[in-house]
């Protein structure tokens, strides 16, 4: 299977103290990978450097072959997609505006949209079920509404590479498990390559292809959610306790 992205010894530090150290995995094309680990573990600050939002790192993060500090930034933004849990929204565009954002790499002037695109725009807001609020300000709607709109413009993209931090946090868990079927479905059908932070372990270990456990800026454990599902692994990482059902690739949390 095609190597997307590669991270080899990576470290980054605030004010010249390490915080990631020796971060190493790859991610393959179609790929869902979950991050996971406590907080302050770096989940957050792995994502800002390797999607290329931090720089200053050392180590080296290669995207399709190519050193991911010598890509520009419209060749990034064509590619890679990045959503955080609370993306801000400063400014009274409706709903469909936001999602029609998803294009601008692509197209830059979203005043040429042509009906192909706005078809676009509006299945991917019936796929996301955000149509029905589409013409309302996205500083109108609720937050979790807010969370499927700015999903909906990272699908829009057409990424080849999406990062999402906590992303789907917000959401119920209704919610929250038809966004991650959503974009598992990218994942199959389009190749798109996903990484992935979730405080949602179950979700994470039941529906990702490889689980990148961080501990105290470095890599735990990287593998297959059935390989790293065992009670050391979370007494380890998270510092408690599971009873784990192995059938159902179901754990839960006893102290």
């Amino acid at each position: 299977m095609e190597t997307v992205l590669r991270v080899e010894n990576l470290f980054f530090g605030y004010k010249k103290e390490p915080f990631l150290r020796n971060i190493c995995f790859e991610a393959k094309k179609g790929e869902m990978i979950s991050v996971i680990g406590e907080n302050g573990s770096g989940k957050s600050t792995l994502i800002k450097v390797i999607s290329g939002n931090l720089k200053g790192y050392g180590g080296r993060v290669i995207y399709n072959g190519k050193n991911l500090n010598q890509i520009g930034y419209l060749e990034r933004a064509r590619e890679i997609s990045v959503l955080y849990q609370n993306s801000e929204c400063d400014f009274p565009f409706s709903c469909f505006d936001v999602v029609s954002m998803g294009l601008y790499p692509h197209k830059g002037n979203l005043n040429g949209l042509n009906k192909d695109d706005i078809d676009f725009i509006k299945s991917i807001m019936e796929l996301t079920e955000t149509i029905e609020y589409s013409h309302k300000s996205i500083n109108s709607v609720s937050g979790g509404e807010r969370q499927k709109v700015l999903i909906a413009r990272a699908l829009l993209q057409r990424p080849k590479l999406l990062f999402l931090d906590e992303a789907t946090s917000g959401l119920d868990i209704s919610s929250r498990i038809k966004m991650t079927e959503i974009i598992l479905k990218e994942c199959e059908n389009n190749g798109v390559t996903v990484i992935n932070i979730s405080h949602d372990i179950n979700l994470a270990f039941d529906k990702s292809d490889k689980i990148l456990a961080l501990k105290n800026g470095e890599v735990y454990s990287f593998g297959r959610p059935k390989d790293l599902l065992n009670k050391d692994f979370f007494r380890e990482v998270f510092n408690v306790e599971v009873k784990i059902d192995f059938d159902k690739k179901y754990f839960r949390i006893i102290i």
